[in-house]
């Protein structure tokens, strides 16, 4: 096992020691599914006129969630859109230099300026203390209704700025950002040009047969039938041809397997980095990089 494979396996292990009994989907595997998930969903977006936060209330299978979107920089219509969804259990919000911010490092860090519309999507149960986020990721449900209402709020942003500009709008995530960038191409492929980083299709294999698993709950592992078929999306997603896809994976990703993820992308230019997820991340130029040369293809 190389460096790369060592540092996600190490972060696993002390994430583990951490979440101790909450793991992922432990309490409850009763979950509706993404299509079902799409048409509860229940929520308006304000017109995103200018910077700043605009908090959202959406109604959903989980309750009434707390999303929110962050315009971080506004150039007028005459510019692209890069709609970000950060990665799991950040701040997406935070931009202070030791944060947890993905979005952060990969474009406020950049010393020149991004010629776009930044927008950061901030997913439900990503505004409070680790432990809230802990206890609702222990239902299957809740982890699907923060997955899906990310989505929903990204295919309302995209209609919203069609209705104004002719401008490009570009999907882009890193990690759990990268699963809703996959999972709104799959379902409603709007966007001009769609940059998953470090994710695939197959959602269910990360819970299920990679190193991830640890995170996993004993429940979730022993019904590997209820995860797959709730979670993966493989077989919409490759029903998807249109030539917008734009995908980055780490060859010595732990998390989301290389070569368990690389066939969703069979077809795409994929880009590949030598790295593991952990320090695929924490190196926030090989990200810039990708997301820059397609925002320059169009622009």
């Amino acid at each position: 096992m190389n460096k790369h494979a060592l540092v996600d396996d190490f972060s696993l292990y002390a994430t583990a020691l951490i979440t101790g009994r909450k793991k992922f989907f432990s309490r409850n595997l009763h979950a509706h599914s993404f299509e079902e998930h799409f048409h509860k969903i229940d929520m308006r977006v304000p017109e995103l006129m200018q910077e700043g936060e605009y908090e959202l209330n959406v109604h959903t299978f989980s309750g009434d969630v707390h999303p929110a979107i962050k315009v971080v920089q506004w150039l007028g219509f005459d510019y692209p859109t890069i709609i970000y969804h950060h990665g799991n259990n950040e701040n997406p919000f935070d931009f202070r230099d030791h944060a947890k911010n993905t979005f952060y490092q990969i474009f406020m860090k950049w010393p020149r300026r991004i010629p776009a519309y930044l927008i950061v999507v901030r997913a439900p149960f990503h505004h409070g203390k680790l432990r809230l986020y802990l206890d609702k990721m222990t239902e299957l449900n809740d982890f699907m209704t923060m997955v899906a209402v990310s989505v929903r709020i990204t295919e309302w942003v995209i209609r919203q700025f069609r209705r104004r500009s002719q401008s490009a709008t570009l999907v882009a995530g890193l990690s759990l950002g990268g699963w809703v960038t996959n999972l709104h191409r799959a379902y409603y492929n709007s966007a001009q040009a769609y940059i998953p980083i470090m994710a695939g299709a197959k959602l269910d294999e990360v819970f299920l047969t990679s190193s991830y698993k640890k995170l996993c709950g004993k429940q979730a592992l022993a019904h590997p039938e209820v995860i797959k078929d709730k979670l993966s999306f493989y077989s919409k997603f490759r029903r998807v041809t249109t030539s917008n896809l734009y995908p980055l994976l780490a060859r010595h990703d732990q998390y989301v397997d290389y070569y368990v993820q690389k066939p969703a992308y069979n077809g795409f230019p994929l880009r590949t980095i030598d790295t593991g997820h952990i320090t695929g991340t924490l190196r926030p130029y090989l990200s810039r990089e990708h997301i820059l040369e397609v925002l320059q293809m169009h622009s």
